[in-house]
């Protein structure tokens, strides 16, 4: 998932000379810029002294600063004072291994200032003072905004206001779900329905309004479990789950178990490849790990290899089982284990007397792919339903992720 990320400047000071920097990057157009080195460029000798003053920075707010430093082989100290109109915020004396943990003579490593000060009289400061041979400055980087002015924050939540926010930093919050829809950020531009993923998405958090602005809630669809459940069985991703209790098999294979879970079609750690031969049997293995994971079996216990489950399916149930001795063990995706006086939920082979009776289906992953985004969940996907009585003899066109059906001079949209 992408969100929009708060836009921030930076500007780079090049250390060329004993008296002069390069700049690069961003910065104010009033900046004006300063160096000057008592020894010569970078280097700072025990009573040397480095100074950047940086003019020209009123109504900015200076986030982080960065002075690229390395040392010499085994030595060098100072003290690095930084000062914003005239008045000192940093200073942090020591020698470089205290900073960086160690001596380099090689690599030049950032020591940073980081959080948030708003310039007023708009001058810069960053000092620094040899006390021991040597402190070799190779660049300065100071990270800016641009001080806003308060704006108001407009809350839609579909066709109704939710709230409204003003302030040059404003909380988004965070919207309840429903039983068919998920929240999931903020947009500026609404919309109905969406197959795709939005370029750019509000997180929930801090945000900084550039302007009056108003932002619609967004929405992702959440597939219901009977839409989800296999009735064909095809080689495919799915998740192994107990209609009953709602929970799914998840995981690898750890001392002859698996872990069990809520059911979350968008979990990865539930989501297996399950492959179907023609001899009625099936192999299972994890999607999402290092390697070859496989859910099998060795003798009564979970293994981590490529077995051939014997597979049961009627209607909507799916089971996965094996014979040990005439006796059937299937594979439980929620079972509770008991070890040390006490039971935890987890996914395991236990003996049934018979494989009908089981609460075990297949769902379909293929919803975590699948994308259906809107900004007014109340409306739904606005598209009517169509029972199969209606749709014999239809023409139909499909388009996209749906269909046009065209029935007695009637006409009806229906997802694929």
């Amino acid at each position: 998932m992408n969100f929009l990320l708060l836009i921030v400047s930076i500007m780079t000071f090049t250390v060329e000379s004993k008296s002069k920097v390069s700049a690069a990057g961003e910065w104010p157009y009033s900046m004006e810029a300063y160096y000057a080195n008592t020894y010569q460029k970078g280097d700072v000798r025990a009573g040397d002294t480095a100074t950047l003053v940086v003019n020209g920075l009123d109504g900015i707010s200076i986030e982080q600063i960065a002075v690229y430093l390395k040392s010499n082989k085994s030595a060098g100290a100072g003290t690095v004072t930084i000062t914003a109109d005239g008045e000192i915020f940093f200073q942090q004396e020591g020698t470089y291994k205290e900073w960086f943990g160690a001596y380099d003579n090689t690599n030049y490593q950032p020591l940073i200032w980081s959080g948030s000060r708003t310039m007023t009289a708009g001058s810069l400061q960053v000092q620094i003072i040899g006390t021991t041979n040597s402190l070799h400055i190779e660049k300065y980087e100071i990270t800016w905004d641009q001080k806003a002015d308060p704006h108001t924050v407009t809350l839609m939540n579909g066709n109704t206001q939710y709230d409204e926010l003003s302030g040059t930093q404003v909380v988004l919050p965070s919207l309840p779900d429903t039983d068919e829809w998920q929240f999931i950020g903020w947009t500026d531009i609404p919309f109905y329905v969406r197959n795709e993923w939005l370029p750019s998405l509000l997180a929930p958090g801090s945000y900084k309004p550039a302007n009056d602005i108003t932002l619609w809630a967004v929405y992702s669809h959440k597939a219901q479990m009977n839409q989800l459940i296999a009735t064909e069985l095809r080689s495919g991703v799915y998740l192994y789950a107990d209609r009953v209790s709602r929970k799914a098999m998840s995981g690898g294979v750890v001392n002859g178990l698996a872990e069990s879970a809520e059911i979350d079609i968008t979990d990865t750690n539930q989501q297996y490849e399950i492959t179907f031969y023609p001899d009625s049997t099936a192999t299972i293995r994890q999607m999402y790990v290092y390697g070859e994971e496989y859910i099998g079996f060795y003798g009564t216990q979970l293994a981590n290899t490529p077995s051939r489950w014997k597979v049961y399916h009627e209607g909507q149930k799916t089971a996965f089982y094996t014979t040990v001795n005439d006796a059937i063990y299937m594979l439980l995706p929620a079972s509770l284990h008991y070890v040390d006086n006490d039971y935890f939920p987890c996914a395991e082979l236990q003996p049934v007397s018979k494989v009908e009776s089981t609460t075990t289906v297949l769902l379909s992953a293929d919803s975590a792919i699948r994308i259906y985004l809107t900004c007014y969940p109340e409306v739904g996907f606005g598209i009517d339903e169509v029972n199969a009585k209606e749709c014999e003899g239809a023409l139909v066109i499909p388009f996209g992720n749906y269909e046009l059906h065209i029935h007695k001079g009637k006409k009806y949209l229906r997802l694929r």
